[in-house]
């Protein structure tokens, strides 16, 4: 066999897992602690400095026959943790999976590998390790390689206390894990029909997750390292020499690790390019709502000159206000005058052009004679200068009246000046270019 032709066979092997796994793979979050199979918390326990405590594996659905214990020590800021299990199915026949990893879970439900558990053909197997928490549950998953940063969703054991030095508390939550739902298996032999090493497999395996979580776009570096050893590690394993063969292994586990780590990059780049987008577009917003605002001041400012070249008009908190002087309506009438219907036609021909706008016409009077009186002559003199706006093109739907009398001086009506400036007609105008409501 060509050993060149078997590489790029290998490598297409790898991208079409990860083409099955892209689609399906995610990180879940905040997620409960266990599968949907099994109970949905775990003891937490905080060691005593000093004694030994023990504890027991139960089974999940997974596993059901599954069981172990465990010897956990803390001596010196570290904490010893040896592991015995047995009765446990092999890690392929659960799904895409060639290893249990023994995981330590915070009360936080952040989660530490501790290690892998070599499996015997009988389901037995052992892991003495240690890790610098006092405080955590244990589980045990099967999981698609050794070098795994997030529990996988297939939990086959979970702790519980026998006879435990410390307090207990329960975690319900993780941070996060990994749903390997969508991926594929390889072949578990290769071209030859020789069986594919573990070490091999768990490399493919990480290759196609790397693959699946973008790594060629968000940590390309990082992936071509992986890819490299990957290359070297497939192109070991179909070799006739077996020197070539047994480095093969090594070189299929520094690849593991390079494609985890290509992973996790990726997922930080993903988030740092995902968050520069973010920053950008809240930037852009911010220039194009700076921007419109200024064009749309602008606009304002434009109308407002423009109308109270015809009205004397300012601008206030409810919007653009046009005043009609009491002394052009006729003494204690509601006709308009000359003057004032001549203002009113300039003053239509300018807002005609603007049927966003809203109108507010609001009569007013000074103090003197009855509130009755005063307040039905302001509504006469709103309704007057309403259906002359009608009249000049203004859709009558944009347009309220009031008649408010004497209850909004603008002036002191112990004068007459100030009597003269509180006999008014108000037109307040919003929305459109002027934009208040």
């Amino acid at each position: 066999m060509n050993t060149l032709r078997m590489i790029p066979l290998a490598i297409a092997a790898a991208c079409a897992l990860s083409a099955g796994f892209a689609a399906a793979q995610g990180v879940e979050r905040g997620v409960a602690v266990v599968s949907e199979d099994v109970s949905s918390r775990i003891s937490v326990f905080s060691y005593k400095s000093g004694p030994e405590s023990d504890l027991i594996f139960r089974g999940t659905t997974l596993a059901p026959a599954g069981e172990g214990e465990a010897e956990v020590e803390l001596q010196d800021g570290r904490t010893r943790v040896d592991v015995e299990v047995k009765k446990l199915p092999q890690p392929s026949t659960l799904g895409p999976f060639t290893t249990y990893v023994v995981w330590a879970i915070t009360l936080d439900g952040r989660a530490t590998n501790l290690g892998t558990i070599p499996l015997s053909s009988s389901g037995k197997g052992k892991l003495e390790t240690s890790t610098p928490l006092a405080q955590f549950a244990l589980i045990v998953n099967a999981e698609p390689h050794f070098a795994v940063t997030i529990p996988s969703k297939s939990i086959v054991l979970r702790n519980e206390g026998k006879n435990v030095k410390g307090t207990e508390e329960t975690v319900h939550t993780l941070a996060e894990r990994a749903d390997y739902s969508g991926l594929e298996k390889p072949s578990p032999v290769d071209a030859r029909r020789k069986p594919v090493s573990s070490e091999l497999l768990q490399a493919r395996y990480a290759m196609a997750i790397a693959s699946g979580a973008a790594a060629s776009q968000y940590a390309p570096d990082a992936l071509a390292k992986a890819d490299a050893l990957f290359t070297t590690a497939e192109s070991g394993q179909a070799s006739k020499r077996s020197s070539e063969r047994k480095a093969a292994l090594g070189t299929a586990r520094e690849a593991t690790q390079a494609a985890e780590d290509a992973r996790r990059a990726a997922l930080l780049g993903k988030a740092a390019s995902e968050e520069k987008v973010r920053v950008e577009a809240e930037a852009a917003k911010a220039a194009a709502d700076a921007a419109a605002g200024t064009a749309a001041a602008k606009s304002r400012q434009d109308l407002r000159d423009r109308l109270n070249s015809v009205l004397p008009t300012t601008e206030t908190p409810r919007g653009l206000v046009a005043k009609i002087s009491g002394v052009q309506f006729a003494t204690g009438g509601a006709a308009l005058n000359a003057s004032a219907r001549e203002s009113l036609a300039r003053f239509t021909g300018i807002v005609v052009a603007y049927p966003d706008i809203r109108y507010v016409v609001e009569g007013h009077t000074d103090s003197t004679g009855s509130e009755k009186t005063n307040t039905e002559l302001s509504m006469k003199r709103a309704i007057t200068v309403r259906d002359y706006l009608i009249g000049k093109g203004v859709a009558a739907s944009a347009i309220d009246v009031a008649g408010l009398g004497p209850t909004v001086p603008v002036a002191d009506n112990a004068t007459a000046e100030g009597r003269a400036a509180n006999r008014r007609v108000e037109i307040v105008m919003s929305g459109g270019p002027i934009g208040k409501k």
